[in-house]
Parts: structure tokens; sequence; C-alpha cells
């Protein structure tokens, strides 16, 4: 069933080629305050063919649109110039670029893994990952990070011919003492496996954990495993347990 959020969001593909591209995902990557310093290895990829990012755009049809970018802007005022839908190719496939405008509040990866890797995770063929999704601290509870899935699902499925969608993501019960030591803020304001949705309209703050954000969106829980190693602000080094999650996105054969 199509998420009633989708609207919201437009997708825009990221320029690995553009400075100015390549220097708002470091800045959005220091405000969700979670592994800058990939961005250069994202670039490597991106030349080679492999993972490759999405913007995530205000619709044009959004109520307030310019109050909810005022609204990003001021929280993160790095981020109040525009960029230009600059890239020409996606995963080495060439496109027209439009040329358009516009501030991203947040932004999304695909990427297809090594199938020997998929199969040992029990994972089916024309399965496609998602991986760092981010949307503003801003803009939290107003159904972008929904939206920005949906966009995504569906491109995995209609340009990338998945059937499958997988992520990993920390898991539910990462435990208090883990979550006591962490702040990494992604994709939403978050303390360890917990995330702390402000909904701006209301002034309130649903708490939630990555995992069941992520099953409310048809996500599955099939394995759990070591994953992320955390380096703490006192120092000391923090093995994070995650959940590796699955939907199925497309019933063609």
């Amino acid at each position: 069933m199509a998420s009633k959020h989708a609207w919201k969001i437009e997708i825009i593909p990221w320029d690995h080629s553009s400075p100015d591209h390549v220097q708002r995902m470091i800045d959005q990557r220091v405000a969700c305050g979670w592994r800058a310093d990939e961005v250069p290895e994202w670039v490597e990829s991106a030349e080679r063919g492999g993972r490759v990012f999405y913007w995530a755009v205000l619709s044009e049809d959004i109520p307030n649109r310019s109050a909810l970018l005022e609204r990003h802007i001021t929280l993160h005022p790095k981020e109040e110039h525009t960029l230009e839908d600059s890239a020409t190719k996606i995963r080495l496939v060439r496109r027209e670029p439009t040329g358009r405008v516009f501030i991203p509040i947040g932004y999304v990866a695909l990427d297809v893994h090594d199938a020997d890797e998929d199969a040992k995770l029990g994972l089916l063929p024309r399965t496609v990952w998602v991986h760092q999704l981010y949307i503003s601290s801003a803009l939290q509870g107003g159904g972008y990070g929904v939206a920005t899935m949906a966009k995504t699902e569906s491109i995995a499925a209609q340009e990338m011919g998945g059937q499958w969608m997988a992520l990993d993501t920390l898991a539910k019960e990462t435990s208090d003492e883990t979550a006591m030591k962490m702040d990494i803020g992604t994709p939403v304001v978050s303390f360890g496996s917990t995330l702390f949705i402000v909904h701006h309209h209301t002034e309130t703050l649903e708490q939630t954990s990555k995992e069941e954000w992520y099953a409310r969106q048809g996500y599955e829980t099939y394995e759990q495993g070591p994953g992320y190693t955390y380096q703490a602000p006192d120092g000391s080094s923090i093995q994070l347990r995650v959940s590796y999650m699955k939907k199925r996105i497309s019933s063609k054969k």
C-alpha cells in the first residue's frame, strides 16, 4: 500500500562530482552526528557505479513550504544556499540533469551488495539495500522520513529491478547503558537505539526505536548480530547490536 506521505518529498540525485553537493553532504553528516569522514569514500563508490545517494527535497505542493525551509535553515545555517540538479550519471547510467535549484532537507542511499553476502544473510536475489536515511532534525514528525522511504522503495523497484529492500539498524534491545553514552542523531534526534521524534506542530516528543520506526513502514526483522562500533564521548568504544530488516517491494518476477 502506498504511503499517504509519499507526496511530501521529491528525490533528486546527489552529484558526487560537484564540490557544492559534496560539501552539503558533509554538512548534513556533521548535523546528524554520524561518520562525516566517510563522504570521500562515497564519492569513490559513486565513481565506480556503486552506492548512489539521493537528496530529499520538500515537494512544491507542501503547505507553508517556505516556512518549513526557514525552520530548517535557522537550525542549520550552513545550508542556506541552493544546490542545482547537476548529476549526469546514476550508477554509471547517463541522465540529463534538470538544472533545478533546491535546498535538500535530508538524503538517503541505495546500494546492491555482493550476492554471496546477501545469501549468507538469507536474502534472495534482486535485493536492494537502503542506507544512511537522514531528515533534518528541524523537520521531524512531519512524515518526511516516511515519504523519503516510499520514494526510495519506488526507485529500487522500478529503476533497479528490486523485489526486496533490506537495511540494518540499531537493535531495539540496545542496552540502556549504551544508550546513556550515545548521541548519534540519525535518522532523527537519537540517543542509542531510541529515537526522540520532535513534533514541532504540537511541541510533543515521541519516543521510539529505529527498529520500531522501520517496522511501521512494513519492514520485518529477520536476523540480529554485532554491528557498528561507536566511539563514545568518554573515549570508550561501544559495540552496537544491529537488526537486519527486509520488505517486499515488488511482486514482479
